[in-house]
């Protein structure tokens, strides 16, 4: 756990020198590091931070004051061990799922990430999470991360939308709501909600987007925007 080892040497806490190819998952890093209930700081040949490293899906506090209705008080320490124990859940996911592992992507920043600017798997840039992992050794440490869903299997499917204002005068935005749907050769996820933090004209906007279901490959796509009506932005589309 984070509080005694972030700041351990290396011969004290996990690091590479421990086995021939460490893997680690990440998934409760919040806070300044000498208080984080995990470890924030890379400390094997690759460490993985599953939806940032932070929170994980189902650990927030409504389904905590859920959880409390539902049996009491008793559960309550379920709350802090949520996040926390899902890099445990995580791997027996892996054994569980084998056929469908979860995929992590190389990438410098968790900002990063969340622009979908680290999705491709040339060059081992990309790796199953769990008991499939393929064990790969650089020389410097490699930080992945994915998105997963609240529970079992935790695999989703992630894209990147990349989307350019056109407009002959200037115009700024800010927290901007959308819904976009995908519709694929399989199947189809609609009104997936998203905001983009600023939109802007002659700007091109890239982000992440990830789905539960496996659409196949994408035939089209749909995005609509959702608080400013046609006519408020009129002027800017002339």
């Amino acid at each position: 756990a984070g509080p005694t080892f972030e700041y351990a040497d290396a011969l004290t806490r996990l690091s590479p020198d421990d086995a021939d190819f460490v893997d680690v998952l990440h998934t409760y890093t919040r806070g300044s590091p000498d208080r984080s209930i995990g470890i924030q700081k890379p400390v094997g040949h690759i460490d993985i931070y599953p939806n940032g490293g932070g929170f994980q899906p189902g650990c927030n506090l409504g389904e905590a004051l859920r959880l409390i209705a539902e049996k009491g008080f008793a559960d309550v320490d379920q709350l802090v061990k949520c996040s926390h124990e899902r890099s445990i859940h995580l791997f027996i996911d892996s054994l569980l799922y084998e056929e469908k592992p979860s995929m992590a992507y190389r990438c410098n920043t968790k900002e990063a990430f969340e622009k979908g600017l680290c999705l491709s798997c040339r060059k081992n840039r990309c790796n199953n999470l769990g008991y499939k992992v393929n064990r790969v050794r650089t020389k410097r440490n490699t930080k992945m991360y994915l998105k997963t869903r609240a529970q079992m299997p935790y695999k989703v499917f992630h894209y990147q939308v990349k989307i350019h204002f056109f407009g002959k005068t200037n115009m700024t935005k800010t927290n901007q709501p959308f819904l976009i749907s995908l519709y694929g050769t399989l199947d189809e996820s609609e009104n997936i909600a998203f905001t983009l933090p600023e939109v802007s004209s002659n700007k091109t906007f890239s982000f992440l987007i990830y789905t539960e279901v496996d659409i196949g490959d994408l035939l089209m796509l749909k995005l609509q925007w959702e608080k400013d009506s046609f006519f408020s932005w009129s002027d800017w589309w002339t």
